[in-house]
Formats: C-alpha cells, structure tokens, sequence
C-alpha cells in the first residue's frame, strides 16, 4: 500500500476537481489535496512549492487548455526537480497509443477518465493500493 501524504490534482473541470476531493476524503482524510486547473497553473504552484512540500503524485487530466495532460507530463518529466514524482494521465481518450506515448514519456499509468462516482472511488482506491514505480 501506497502512503502518500500529498497528491496533486491537475483538471480544469472544477465539478470533477470537487468530487476527486470530496472522495479522497472520504477513502483518507490524512491526504492533502492540491489543484491546479490546467498545466500553467501546476507549473506555478509546484515552482512556489518548496522541495520537501513537493507532492507524492500527480494526476493530470489530459483534455485541459494551455497545457493538456501530456504537455504537463513531458514539463515533469524534463524537470530534474519532478520528475522523480510519480505521475497519472487519466483522459476520455483511451487510444492504446496514446497510451503507451505516456507510459514512454514517464507516466506510472494511464487510466480512463471516471464517469460515475463509483468509478472515482474505484480509481482512487487504485492508486491509493498500487505500488509507484518510478520514472
């Protein structure tokens, strides 16, 4: 079992932002949850972010203006600052492509986007109880 301490969330959709939390809270209340509402807006808040408050993962949606999630993903990836951060790409777009484009990139995981409330407890309980590899 994963034990993380802080998880940032990257969505520009404030709805799916509430209810990531709101679950989140309810699966363990001990995790702070940040967001950001697209990759700009991670980028600023991660660089005001001292390195020892840095997040324990990332989960970037990928359908955001300014920056999608796989423009995020690369920004991390390239960073010698984050990129030891496990990071997930979770997107309406499940092409095995672009799937595996992010796995090469770096992502832990790339995950359908949840549509049912059910679907959130059961992705978020996913990467709670899943081992990180790192990337």
């Amino acid at each position: 079992m994963v034990n993380y301490k802080k998880i940032l969330l990257v969505d520009d959709d404030v709805d799916d932002r509430q209810i990531f939390e709101q679950i989140l809270l309810e699966a363990d209340a001990r995790i702070l949850l940040e967001c950001a509402g697209n990759g700009l807006g991670m980028v600023t808040l991660l660089d005001h972010t001292p390195d020892d408050a840095l997040p324990d993962l990332i989960i970037l949606d990928q359908n955001m203006p300014k920056m999608s999630g796989k423009e995020s993903l690369l920004f991390l990836k390239d960073s010698t600052r984050y990129r030891h951060i496990p990071v997930i790409v979770y997107s309406t777009y499940q092409i095995e492509d672009f799937y595996l484009e992010c796995l090469r990139l770096g992502a832990q995981d790339v995950v359908a986007k949840p549509d049912t409330i059910q679907s959130y407890r059961d992705m978020i309980d996913h990467f709670l109880h899943s081992t990180p590899s790192t990337g």
